[in-house]
């Protein structure tokens, strides 16, 4: 999260509601998150300075803008250059079908169908989001930097990752179906 947070500063300042409300919109595909972990975290980045915070008032009430400091810049580019770590990449749901083998032969098809609906609903949503990213590379060609081009990258892995799921889960139902 904390990272999530340094990148989205690293491109503007935001309030906490604001960085909320644009993880929510943009990264819920690639991240959870709750609102107290990321309170939690922008106070945790604060007092490591790595972030700061401005408050104002808006109306009556009281509003903070982040924005990361050179300390929070060096922290980020540092991660930033670093090779994706494999591990980190695994998908969590591989330990349930690890042990799918425990559950009732017709619990085990219903399962692995509801995953694959999940995956094509996950796909919809990406495939959308690049017609958007399409939209926006035409509406706006002078914003086409290194920023953009690499989200542009992570939405076509996002495009790959989800196919190939979604291939292999069908495969898999289909075996599951012969043998049982």
């Amino acid at each position: 999260m904390e990272y999530l947070i340094l990148g989205l500063l690293m491109l503007s300042p935001m309030t906490g509601y604001e960085i909320q409300q644009f993880i929510k919109r943009n990264l819920s595909l690639i991240c959870s998150y709750s609102g107290g972990s990321l309170q939690t975290t922008l106070n945790r980045l604060h007092r490591e300075g790595r972030i700061s915070a401005q408050e104002s008032r808006l109306g009556g009430r009281r509003k903070k803008t982040f924005s990361i400091t050179p300390q929070g810049k060096e922290m980020f580019i540092r991660w930033v250059e670093k090779p994706v770590d494999i591990g980190r990449m695994w998908n969590s749901e591989l330990s349930r079908l690890l042990f799918m083998g425990l559950a009732e032969p017709e619990k085990r098809l219903e399962a692995i169908r509801g995953y694959i609906r999940k995956i094509q609903q996950t796909q919809c949503v990406l495939e959308q989001l690049r017609e958007l990213y399409k939209w926006a590379q035409a509406q706006f060609p002078e914003q086409q930097d290194d920023v953009r081009r690499f989200q542009g990258y992570a939405l076509e892995y996002g495009i790959a990752a989800v196919e190939f799921e979604r291939n292999w889960y069908e495969q898999l139902l289909k075996t599951m179906e012969e043998q049982e």
